[in-house]
């Protein structure tokens, strides 16, 4: 009966939420009834246009295309081309009829990644092959996290997935010139 009643929750507040895909539209009713309508490069909100992408990069196919909502807050997450690199999510925030750009992030599944209660997203980027067996390039990472109806960086999270990816954790990563730092090969590397 209590798995009943799960799945009864579940139907209810993931249904209004869920986007039928068709080639290169997505459409998502949120559970305030807003009508959200990506379609070749634009969001419509209620019908008014509410943000243009400058060239059509969305991934329309993809499963990281969601509705997420904390509360009274509406986010839209639309997986978009991040080519050379990682694919990326950019992340919007519905209210009225208005579609605000948050952040745009590495794409990942959004999920409590590490069980503290909360959904998170984010991760690290490729990085090119150091010249030097011995050293490699810093891999950074940026995990977010949402709480309350607001996006913040999860600082924990990001730091435990550098020093798994690096052997170490840097707070600064970057050269002044915007490439990761060079730091030497950890022996829990390859």
């Amino acid at each position: 009966m209590r798995h009943l009643l799960h799945l009864c929750l579940i139907f209810t507040f993931c249904l209004p939420a869920a986007a039928q895909k068709s080639g290169n539209e997505l459409h998502f009713t949120s559970s305030q009834q807003q009508m959200i309508t990506v379609y070749k490069g634009t969001i419509f909100v209620n019908g008014n246009k509410a943000f243009i992408f400058p060239k059509d990069i969305i991934n329309y196919k993809s499963r990281r295309n969601r509705l997420i909502e904390d509360g009274r807050t509406v986010f839209l997450f639309l997986e978009v081309d991040g080519s050379p690199n990682k694919n990326r999510l950019m992340v919007f925030n519905i209210d009225h009829s208005l579609a605000d750009s948050l952040l745009n992030t590495v794409s990942s599944d959004v999920k409590d990644w590490d069980q503290d209660g909360n959904l998170e997203f984010g991760g690290s980027d490729l990085v090119k092959v150091h010249s030097s067996p011995d050293s490699i390039y810093y891999t950074p990472a940026r995990f977010y996290e949402i709480k309350k109806g607001k996006i913040t960086l999860d600082a924990a999270l990001t730091e435990k997935t550098e020093k798994k990816l690096n052997g170490t954790y840097l707070p600064d990563p970057f050269e002044a010139n915007g490439q990761p730092k060079v730091i030497p090969r950890s022996k829990k590397r390859p």
